[in-house]
């Protein structure tokens, strides 16, 4: 029971190892862990996390990505986008957040999308 989630609906994601390559896209109705390489489009509706090392080379649409590895190509992600200090991306990103570490490399534009945290409701006075 080490590693049995507590919640069984629940899912510990899908991992691409070190080891492995991917020519062609990927579609996933979940989270994602990325150490290898991956040359396509990645559509997910969960989490992407890419590790220091890793490398992709296609455009990626997510509800969240965490950029450690080496992304070419364009980000439309649903809430955040992190990039962490060893994330380098080369592309375009839109998205609600984004956080840019210190030392990190990102080499493109960025469409901030509206959150409904951001909406103002205008109250009149009486």
């Amino acid at each position: 029971m080490m590693f049995q989630s507590k919640n069984n609906t629940s899912s510990l994601g899908s991992i691409i190892s070190q080891d492995i390559e991917i020519n062609g896209d990927i579609n996933i109705s979940g989270d994602m862990i990325i150490y290898g390489t991956i040359y396509g489009n990645i559509n997910s509706t969960g989490i992407i996390s890419t590790a220091k090392g890793s490398i992709i080379d296609g455009h990626i649409k997510a509800k969240k990505i965490f950029i450690s590895g080496t992304i070419t190509g364009n980000l439309d992600v649903e809430e955040k986008v992190i990039i962490e200090s060893s994330g380098i991306l080369n592309g375009n990103i839109k998205t609600s957040i984004v956080t840019i570490e210190e030392g990190a490399n990102f080499d493109g534009m960025c469409n901030m999308l509206k959150t409904a945290e951001s909406k103002v409701q205008k109250i009149s006075a009486m």
